[in-house]
């Protein structure tokens, strides 16, 4: 799998081998396969550094593995959709995907959890907090944030989501390495060892 990311992405070649070992690793250990293929996990080289970097689909993976949730997915929401949410005591959230072939401009994602003891939790954000969750990012200019709009802003709001779910060690630790990556730090070894 290694070999085949390194063909598909030279400059990992040109990264400190500590880092893309480490790279590697972290994926092995949170059970995520590096690639485009599943969308799990990607190997990025930033300069002499790789970093691994997880995609929503690794997250909701571990999110199911955890055994506290049903189900767990994460939306789009474009102009031309129908889309009302309501918080509060009640709260609600409505999704009607238009129908044309061109839905307009992104303006908000959302993630929905279904909870082993049936409760549901979700979190909307708007198009304006995903890209302040963009600024910050040490990739915001590059890379996934400008290919793949679309699905890091429905990652932002999974991520969002984790903050408020019973989660396992092994998807909290997932969330420290990915934010680490999003800051441009390397994680820390006793993030890694956090439930040895």
């Amino acid at each position: 799998i290694v070999t085949t990311e390194i063909r598909r992405v030279p400059k990992l070649l040109e990264c400190d081998s500590k880092s893309l070992f480490g790279a590697v690793i972290q994926a092995s250990q949170l059970g995520l396969e590096p690639g485009s293929g599943l969308g799990h996990a990607y190997l990025i080289p930033y300069g002499k550094e790789c970093q691994l970097i997880i995609g929503y689909r690794g997250m909701i993976d571990l999110a199911r593995r955890s055994g506290q949730m049903i189900s767990l997915t994460g939306e789009a929401v474009y102009a031309k959709d129908r889309f009302e949410y309501e918080l509060g005591l009640d709260p609600k959230l409505k999704h009607v995907p238009s129908t044309h072939a061109e839905r307009g401009e992104l303006v908000y994602a959302y993630a929905v959890a279904r909870l082993k003891d049936g409760g549901v939790q979700f979190i909307v954000m708007s198009r304006s907090e995903i890209e302040r969750i963009r600024a910050r990012s040490r990739a915001g200019k590059s890379g996934p944030w400008v290919t793949d709009y679309d699905a890091m802003a429905i990652k932002t709001a999974i991520r969002r989501l984790f903050k408020y779910l019973p989660v396992s060690i092994e998807l909290q630790r997932a969330v420290v390495l990915d934010e680490a990556a999003d800051r441009g730090e390397q994680a820390s070894a006793s993030v890694l060892a956090c439930d040895s």
